[in-house]
């Protein structure tokens, strides 16, 4: 049978003029006689309405009069950012949305119809009136419109979302061109407003599938209603117009740490999100600002958020130089940071700690006063010198009457320091209490040495050091 969509269409303009129309479908939205069809989202905004009506939209907008159909930002939003607003402000203007995926299809096919609507300003005419689904087909009577309308099943609430279903509602389905009285039979084979549409299809058994509409028609002045999630099988249309990205932020990856030369164990992601709303299809692009890394070859990677505004990089690899990197993620004028680390990479071969020890006095002193001498010791590295034993020792006439931690000889002339372990580029302190005997006149030299007991020194001249005090 010949499709009944050009002859639907023809319909539609005569009804009025055809304007742009609202499409972006995903692939294989069409779905054939038996063949089971995974469920799928399409969103639509208001960018999308470029064309007229044709057998190649498979989402279209037709307009009468002062009827108007616009996907709008609203925060009132059921689902998203925005949904689908018809408005009818005289009796006569029309406004209608249809998808043209079971063009050409049988009734039969259609097994579950849903939609939403929040009537924001109620009609003049009839303070019940909402939006209303419809589907346009052509039987062996000819062609008619069957309209399933909310208010013959369940009271219409202004100011709130409302879900219809009427695939399964106890009825709410009349056909154009034959509107009898409720409950009356139809030249279409079934009861006006009262029969349900498993017994709307089973009448028409023969019925070809065009148009499947929202509706806002004659007969609804003043009414200016939001309608959003149409479904048709497993096909849900989200009327949203596309997520205008103010935030971004750093959501994985940062605080990490990789040996020179290795990978980082995870990859940086950055989400986008705009009122809130996730911001899919934002470009990205993280750029290493400082330190050594790269991904690749390249400082810079570019990519591009998924549905949920999430943007991840490609594998980040720490350079030759070990120390702090930062990496910045930038989307149009939005940025977000990253801090990591690239560390050296471990010792091969034998350990090797180069320990070093400064000694300070005060350059004078006063018989039978006491003064304070300072041991520094210092590793170099590369590795954890362990086992550190460092000590002072004092000439005959000075003595030490406090180690700070360490053991002092019986005599006072040295004092001896272990310390477990001291980490490459790390330091440890020692303060030494000296007291100078009275009489003791002259240039006194205090003598300090430190090594690691356990890891091998590259550097022993380092080992050792002296310190001048002048007693009066």
């Amino acid at each position: 049978m010949r499709s009944p969509l050009p002859r639907l269409l023809r319909r539609t303009t005569r009804a009025g003029t055809a304007v742009a129309v609202a499409a972006t479908v995903l692939a294989g939205l069409a779905i054939g006689a038996g063949t089971a069809s995974a469920a799928s989202t399409v969103r639509v905004s208001d960018a999308d309405i470029t064309q007229v009506c044709s057998a190649t939209t498979p989402l279209c907008e037709s307009r009468r009069d002062g009827g108007s159909a616009t996907v709008v930002d609203d925060v009132r939003a059921e689902s998203g950012t925005g949904y689908l607003r018809i408005d009818t402000p005289a009796g006569n203007d029309k406004a209608t949305v249809s998808t043209t995926a079971f063009a050409g299809r049988k009734l039969s096919e259609i097994t579950a119809l849903e939609y939403r609507t929040l009537v924001e300003q109620v009609g003049t005419g009839n303070a019940q009136q909402a939006p209303a689904l419809n589907v346009g087909i052509t039987t062996s009577q000819g062609f008619t419109t069957l309209v399933w309308e909310p208010l013959y099943t369940a009271p219409v609430v202004s100011g709130t979302w409302q879900r219809w279903s009427p695939s399964t509602s106890n009825g709410g389905w009349w056909a154009s061109g034959d509107l009898t009285a409720t409950g009356a039979p139809n030249k279409y084979g079934f009861a006006t407003y009262t029969a349900t549409f498993a017994e709307v299809k089973a009448a028409q058994g023969d019925a070809t599938v065009g148009l499947v509409s929202v509706n806002q028609g004659g007969g609804n002045p003043g009414l200016r209603a939001g309608v959003d999630l149409l479904s048709v099988n497993d096909t849900t249309y989200d009327f949203d117009n596309p997520v205008v990205a103010s935030t971004i932020a750093a959501t994985d990856g940062g605080g990490q740490s990789a040996e020179v030369g290795r990978a980082f164990a995870r990859p940086l992601t950055a989400t986008v999100t705009g009122a809130g709303a996730p911001a899919p299809n934002a470009p990205v692009t993280f750029a290493v600002t400082g330190g050594s890394a790269a991904f690749g070859t390249s400082a810079t990677a570019s990519t591009t958020t998924n549905a949920s505004g999430v943007a991840v990089s490609p594998t980040l690899t720490a350079g030759a130089t070990a120390g702090p990197v930062t990496v910045t993620a930038t989307s149009g004028a939005l940025t977000t940071t990253y801090a990591l680390t690239v560390t050296p990479a471990p010792v091969v071969g034998p350990a090797r700690a180069d320990v070093s020890v400064a000694l300070t006095a005060p350059a004078t002193a006063r018989q039978g006063a006491t003064f304070t001498a300072t041991l520094t010791v210092r590793n170099a590295g590369p590795a954890t010198a362990t086992s550190v034993a460092s000590g002072v020792t004092v000439p005959k006439g000075l003595r030490i009457t406090a180690g700070g931690g360490g053991i002092v000889a019986r005599d006072g002339r040295a004092v001896a320091f272990v310390t477990p372990s001291v980490a490459s580029g790390a330091t440890v302190t020692y303060t030494v209490t000296v007291a100078v005997d009275r009489g003791v006149r002259g240039t006194q030299t205090l003598a300090a040495a430190g090594t690691s007991l356990r890891v091998a020194d590259p550097n022993l001249r380092n080992n050792a050091a002296t310190a001048r005090t002048t007693t009066s």
